[in-house]
């Protein structure tokens, strides 16, 4: 039962996502918000809905005295490797993946920080209020440059917002996101109480069901929007919004949950999950740099790296 739950909580998430980004789309689109900012701000906000409903669901739980945060920490780590290697993986074998120098640059930059800024705030095994604030500020400051530089475009009126092709349903745009929400935090709660009845009957960690499993099962919505605008042929909005989703992932479900509830860290986690995070984020900057954009073999690369992670994480039988 903790396995059905846990799958029909993580379709839930899915399916909720695509409302609540759908209705997102549709405002961005009438505010005429540049693809690059609705990839790296609109769109990752919302498809990071799962793990953000997932951290606040597992920190009440803790408060409840039940401990989730193996939950917590390994389903936002686990989403930032999969969305950084398989999703973009994916992604580029459908097609070639090209990237504004800026936006590899500038945002690439701040993805790594963001790295350094988690496993500094980690390293001790603990996660307190006071350092899930410095994340959440973070995250903040970057979202206010980001609206700072943003450059608008004209406004699209309605009908023409109407006529896109990716805006699928007639719901309006508020009514959509409220929908979504409502399913998404309803798969949320079957998320978490899944996860840890599970870990119970298999004797695994939850870091372990959470960076493997859940993080592959919430990154479902970034893998949907990325394949859908990158056959589109909107490769900054398909990047933006992995590289967006990641920054996000990394500072705001975490630090969320940490500002609930102080997080335990496991030390699998510290000697094994962030190495693996840094080396396969150099790689996706480094395609991203290196001809301005990911190559399909560098692609395969991406899975391939992803795919090997798995398996040690799982053979090496880390916490």
């Amino acid at each position: 039962m903790s396995f059905v739950l846990l799958v029909a909580g993580v379709l839930g998430l899915w399916a909720g996502t695509q409302f609540a980004v759908g209705g997102a789309v549709k405002l961005s689109e009438r505010f005429g918000l540049s693809e690059g900012f609705v990839g790296l701000a609109i769109l990752a906000l919302g498809t990071d809905l799962p793990e953000v409903v997932v951290a606040v669901g597992g920190s009440i739980q803790q408060l409840r005295g039940i401990d989730a945060s193996g939950v917590i920490v390994g389903s936002a780590l686990g989403s930032v490797i999969a969305q950084g290697s398989l999703v973009i993986g994916i992604a580029g074998i459908v097609t070639y993946l090209p990237v504004a120098p800026t936006m590899a640059r500038r945002d690439g930059t701040v993805l790594m920080l963001s790295v350094a800024a988690v496993w500094v705030v980690v390293w001790d095994g603990s996660v307190s209020a006071v350092e899930g604030t410095v994340l959440l500020l973070a995250w903040g400051i970057y979202i206010a440059g980001l609206l700072l530089g943003e450059r608008r475009r004209r406004p699209l009126e309605a009908e023409e917002v109407e006529s896109i092709e990716a805006l699928r349903t007639r719901m309006p745009p508020l009514a959509e996101i409220a929908l979504g929400l409502l399913v998404v935090t309803v798969g949320a709660h079957a998320v978490v109480t899944g996860a840890i009845g599970l870990a119970e009957t298999l004797g695994v960690s939850q870091t372990m069901l959470g960076v493997v499993l859940i993080g592959a099962g919430t990154s479902l919505p970034e893998l949907a929007l990325s394949l859908r605008a990158a056959v589109e042929k909107r490769a900054s909005m398909s990047v933006g919004n992995v590289i967006g989703s990641n920054i996000f992932d990394l500072l705001v479900p975490v630090g969320l949950a940490a500002v609930i509830h102080p997080l335990r860290v496991e030390s699998g986690t510290v000697s094994f999950d962030l190495p693996a995070l840094v080396v396969l984020s150099c790689a996706l900057l480094f395609f991203l740099h290196r001809r301005r954009g990911v190559q399909r073999h560098e692609a395969i690369t991406l899975v391939a790296l992803y795919v090997v992670y798995v398996v040690l994480r799982i053979g090496a039988g880390l916490p």
